[in-house]
C-alpha cells in the first residue's frame, strides 16, 4: 500500500503537469477512462514491485551440516550457531537479498522521486513562463493603449470639479489581448 501511495503521487504530478501545460486539451487527454486505467496500472505496478519476496525472490535456503567426501577425508561444513532469540519472536522481515532491496528501493522510492521532481520542475517552469507572458502582455497592452488613442486628451478629463477625474485617468485600462 505504501508503494501504491507513492506511485499515486507520481500520477498526481503527471496529471498536474498535463493540466498546467495543456489546459485546453486536458479533458480529452485525461479522460475518466484513462484516469481509471492509470490508477489500476499503478496498483498492478506496486504489486509487481512488492510481491516477489512473498513468492520467494532469491530465498536463500540455509543448509545445515554438509558432508563432502574427498578421498579418505571427510569435510564438514558447519553452519554457525544461531544468535540468541530476540525478545520478540515476531520480526517483520521478508528478505534481505541485496538484489531485491535495490529493486524495491528503486521502484518504490527513487524512480518515483525523480519522476515527481521532473514533473514539478516542469510545472514550475511553465508557471514562470506564463507569469512572464502575462506581465509582459499587460505592459505591452498598456503601452499600446496609450499610443493607440492619440485623440485622448487628459486635460479635458482632469478637472478640479470632478473628484474622480484623477482616479479615472490613472486607472482606466482597456486591454486588447
Amino acid at each position: 500500500m505504501c508503494t501504491a501511495s507513492i506511485l499515486n503521487l507520481c500520477a498526481i504530478s503527471l496529471d498536474r503537469y498535463v493540466a498546467v501545460t495543456r489546459p485546453v486539451t486536458y479533458p480529452s487527454i485525461m479522460s475518466t477512462r484513462r484516469a481509471k486505467s492509470l490508477i489500476a496500472g499503478l496498483w498492478v505496478l506496486s504489486f509487481v514491485i512488492c510481491f516477489p519476496p512473498l513468492v520467494g525472490w532469491k530465498e536463500q535456503n540455509v543448509k545445515e551440516n554438509v558432508y563432502y567426501q574427498y578421498g579418505n577425508y571427510t569435510l564438514v561444513s558447519v553452519t554457525p550457531t544461531p544468535e540468541p532469540p530476540l525478545p520478540c519472536p515476531w520480526t517483520c522481515e521478508l528478505t534481505n537479498d541485496a538484489g531485491y532491496v535495490v529493486y524495491s528501493a528503486l521502484g518504490s522510492f527513487y524512480i518515483p522521486m525523480f519522476v515527481m521532481l521532473f514533473f514539478y520542475w516542469r510545472i514550475y517552469r511553465a508557471a514562470v513562463r506564463t507569469t512572464r507572458a502575462i506581465n509582459q502582455g499587460f505592459r505591452t497592452t498598456k503601452g499600446k493603449q496609450q499610443t493607440s488613442h492619440p485623440t485622448f486628451d487628459t486635460k479635458k478629463t482632469l478637472s478640479p470639479h470632478n473628484p474622480y477625474s484623477d482616479h479615472c485617468v490613472s486607472h482606466v485600462s482597456v486591454y486588447h489581448l
